[in-house]
């Protein structure tokens, strides 16, 4: 292997960057080609500026102003918008910032930014809408309470000196959500005024339109926020000194870990875009696996599973940087080897931070990065980075790298560091307010001296050229080659979706410890060039999924098997992360129609002995042979077997669990297969998402993880509800959903031609907008696919859509509500 970069197509996008005359910041990124485009508006205010005596006001505020504004009310609302055309819409509250973003089709651009200005600047701030969203919020607290990484910060900020923002409660619960108090109501409409104006503001639009197309945009609709000066966001109180230099916690369910937290509190002159770009630089390195590294290191020496960085706080010249070391013994004698290790690489990678090669090969990673990434994920990259444009030659600033030798001084002093070790034994309730912690003080002690032979990180693979080949692998493929349209073709872009089908029915969660095991380094490399490398194990097949860079995507598939197929021992997986029930229920849900275990099985044999089915989207000819060479055979992939008939009737499926709140899955599976009842099936989950939404998560307030839609699950269609409640049980759930089944009969018989007619409309749009990208008309016809449908499938919906009657609406909903597809249900309690 040589190390000379691969060559990735240049990103055929530019940014530019301004102040309107109101104040507002502006960055619009044009990406001509593109079938969608995205928003992102950064409010510079967060849970760190709200008044004290009101803990989480910034985020029920956020909350607040998705229920309708005076333009537009909850049924026009950005959300319910974006829901209706298939985009992504979410909000983020930090500490010192407020982030409100979403994707959209390309053309309703301009809808999508009106409704989310118009919400910022004038919220209806219902006050009976309040008390329904209060206690949303309090589900959201419950739930995060049981969430391993929430509470791990929320025992680092203990660590920090009294006063400081980190260590308060800011989530918000319904004890410090005042709502009733006429105080509360003033303080609230007062950290509106005050923050929400232009010049506190920071808007980036990403779409394929022109500059001047989206500056104008920006402009028109930027207008309405007021034109006042920004305010001065208080300087926070020091970093040091800390409370707490080591501690443990209980933590349970999920192996140990070790958490070391670095309080960095660096000169004034070391803040903004170069703080931002040194710390992006040492995460990038802090988490390669490759040889040598920390992360590698410490694997080899069995201290650890692995390695993830994350900056958990980042204000101005401040920063609170954590590292965690996944399944980490409780001898004390292993986390203080740990530690050591840390000081000791960071003493190593001092030395050559700098060096030119180094900083090439980041400056080839980011560009591989920037190349992939879509165009919500692209508009919060410009958000948090500030670059001048998409080509990263400047992407490590002067003042970035002086930035960097003072950050990496600050990382080796040891009193700015924070150990806290999490595990199933069970200490006293630690005295605080917020998320319950138990937590206690420990007492440090030396490592023992160890040698470490550290490495820079070596190329990525990925990211250098290859030399020679390596003989094929001993299974056969079946592979399917498509070409995207011209709209859909995207700078370079490619994917591929396979299934590795297995002769046998095995235990899925061996096979995907088998799978984190063996792949986890490909993936971290594959993510460094901005390929995405997924596999989803279920009982009888792995499936996978690659999306990236088209001329990469050979390569890392060939890493990918091969490592699979490694016949050398098998490293230790990581042990299972602690996991929200209803994301736990959603991983298992293949499970609904896959085939029971025969036998304990050995995945490693059973994988060697799989054939691959898969299809790819957007590979030139000599990708293609790439991809064949990897085989011992390739033939043409057949058309699918239909999946078996539908039961009618309720089947029930138990996945217990340790969880203190509930949760419910249902799959309600179409009764035909056939375009025209496709068509109504998912006009109706087209129909149902918003008041679904409405009524069980707002009026009902049965918690803040539900959604439904229109889903396919093992070659099957449908539509899938899901609904986890801190307070309703899995019954209750179920009876909630049914009787919004029931009132929704009423609903569809009142709705007009007119409305239907727009309806229908909008999902055509929808479905025709699927194939904006290779990897979402990969995900189009391999759906297809595996459903046994013809490739001609998708378009004959289409035209049926347009056809679609009342009557023929109705007769669907009550095929639904009586089971007569099959209600396949899957909770973590008995129904």
């Amino acid at each position: 292997m040589s190390d000379h970069p691969a060559q990735v197509q240049p990103l055929q996008s530019t940014a530019k960057r301004s102040r309107l005359d109101n104040g507002l910041a502006l960055t619009l990124v044009s990406r001509p080609g593109q079938g969608k485009a995205a928003i992102c508006l950064r409010v510079a205010a967060g849970s760190h500026d709200e008044p004290t005596e009101y803990p989480g006001l910034a985020h029920f505020l956020e909350h607040l102003l998705f229920l309708g504004s005076e333009g537009y009310g909850p049924e026009q609302s950005l959300m319910a918008f974006v829901q209706a055309c298939g985009g992504q819409v979410n909000a983020s509250t930090q500490a010192r910032h407020t982030d409100y973003f979403c994707e959209v089709p390309a053309a309703l651009l301009d809808g999508a930014l009106a409704r989310l200005l118009d919400m910022l600047v004038h919220p209806l701030l219902d006050p009976a809408a309040q008390l329904r969203e209060r206690e949303v919020v309090h589900a959201e607290f419950l739930a995060r309470g049981q969430d391993g990484a929430t509470l791990a910060a929320a025992a680092l900020g203990q660590a920090l000196p009294a006063g400081h923002g980190c260590g308060a409660f800011v989530a918000g619960n319904r004890e410090t959500l005042m709502v009733e108090r006429d105080a509360f109501q003033r303080a609230l409409r007062d950290f509106h005024r005050h923050y929400y104006r232009a010049a506190q503001c920071s808007l980036v639009l990403v779409g394929p339109q022109p500059p001047a197309e989206l500056e104008a945009l920006a402009r028109r609709h930027a207008a309405a926020l007021p034109a006042l000066p920004g305010s001065v966001q208080a300087a926070p109180p020091a970093l040091l000194p800390l409370r707490e230099r080591q501690l443990r916690m209980t933590l349970a369910p999920g192996a140990c870990c070790l958490r070391l937290g670095f309080a960095l509190d660096l000169p004034g002159t070391c803040a903004g875009a170069a703080l931002d770009q040194a710390l992006d630089y040492l995460l990038t390195w802090l988490a390669d696996e490759s040889s040598g590294g920390l992360s590698a290191g410490l694997v080899a020496a069995g201290l650890c599973s692995g390695l993830q960085a994350q900056v958990l706080y980042r204000h101005a010249s401040q920063a609170l940087l954590m590292l965690a070391f996944a399944d980490v013994e409780e001898d004390p004698a292993s986390r203080a080897a740990i530690a050591a290790a840390v000081q000791d690489w960071l003493g190593f990678f001092a030395a050559h931070a700098d060096a030119g090669d180094l900083r090439g090969r980041y400056r080839a990673l980011l560009a591989c990065r920037l190349q992939a990434l879509q165009p919500l994920a692209l508009a919060r990259f410009h958000q948090d980075l500030g670059l001048d444009d998409d080509t990263p030659g400047q992407c490590l600033s002067e003042a970035a790298r002086i930035v960097l030798s003072r950050l990496l001084e600050q990382l080796r002093a040891t009193e700015r560091c924070i150990a806290l070790y999490a595990s199933p034994v069970v200490v006293a309730p630690w005295q605080g307010t917020g998320f319950p912690l138990r937590m206690a003080s420990e007492a440090r002690i030396a490592a023992a001296p160890r040698n470490w032979a550290w490495q820079l990180p070596a190329a990525n693979p990925f990211a250098c050229t290859q030399a020679g080949s390596e003989p094929a692998l001993e299974i056969e493929a079946r592979l399917r080659w498509l070409q995207p349209t011209a709209a859909a073709a995207g700078p370079g872009q490619g994917a591929l979706l396979a299934r590795l089908c297995l002769v046998e029915a095995l235990s899925a969660d061996r096979l995907q410890a088998l799978v984190q095991a063996r792949l986890g380094a490909v993936q971290g490399q594959a993510a460094q060039v901005g390929v995405t490398l997924q596999l989803t194990a279920e009982a009888d097949a792995l499936q996978l999924s690659l999306q990236g860079p088209a001329q990469l995507l050979p390569r890392v598939l060939a890493h990918a098997l091969r490592r699979l197929f490694d016949s050398t021992a098998l490293p230790k997986p990581p042990a299972p992360a602690a996991e929200m029930p209803i994301r736990r229920l959603l991983r298992r849900l293949p499970e609904l129609f896959s085939r029971e275990p025969l036998a304990p099985g050995c995945p490693a044999q059973a994988l060697r002995q799989a054939r691959l089915e898969g299809l790819c989207v957007g590979l030139e000819e000599t990708a293609q042979r790439e991809i064949e060479g990897l085989f011992a055979s390739v033939l043409e992939l057949p058309p699918a077997a239909a999946p078996a008939p539908v039961q009618p009737g309720r089947h029930w499926r138990a996945a217990p669990g340790a969880d203190e709140e509930a949760a419910l899955l249902l799959f309600c599976t179409q009764s035909d297969a056939d375009a025209r009842s496709e068509a109504g099936w998912r006009l109706l989950a087209h129909l149902l998402q918003g008041p679904f939404h409405r009524r069980l998560r707002s009026e009902l307030q049965l918690g803040y993880a539900l959604f439904c839609g229109y889903r396919q699950v093992h070659g099957r269609r449908g539509i899938l509800f899901a609904v986890q409640s801190p307070h309703a049980s899995v019954p209750q759930i179920l009876a909630h959903i049914e009787a919004f089944l029931g009132a929704q009969g009423d609903c569809l018989a009142n709705l007009d031609d007119a409305a239907l007619g727009t309806a229908a409309a909008a999902l055509g749009r929808q479905l025709r907008e699927r194939a904006a990208s290779p990897a979402e008309l990969a995900e189009l016809h391999w759906q297809q696919h595996q459903a046994g449908l013809p490739p001609a499938h998708g378009a004959t919906v289409e035209a049926a859509l347009a056809a679609l009657t009342r009557q023929h609406l109705l007769a669907l909903h009550q095929s639904l509500c009586q089971a007569s597809g099959g209600w396949h249900l899957l909770a973590n309690a008995a129904g």
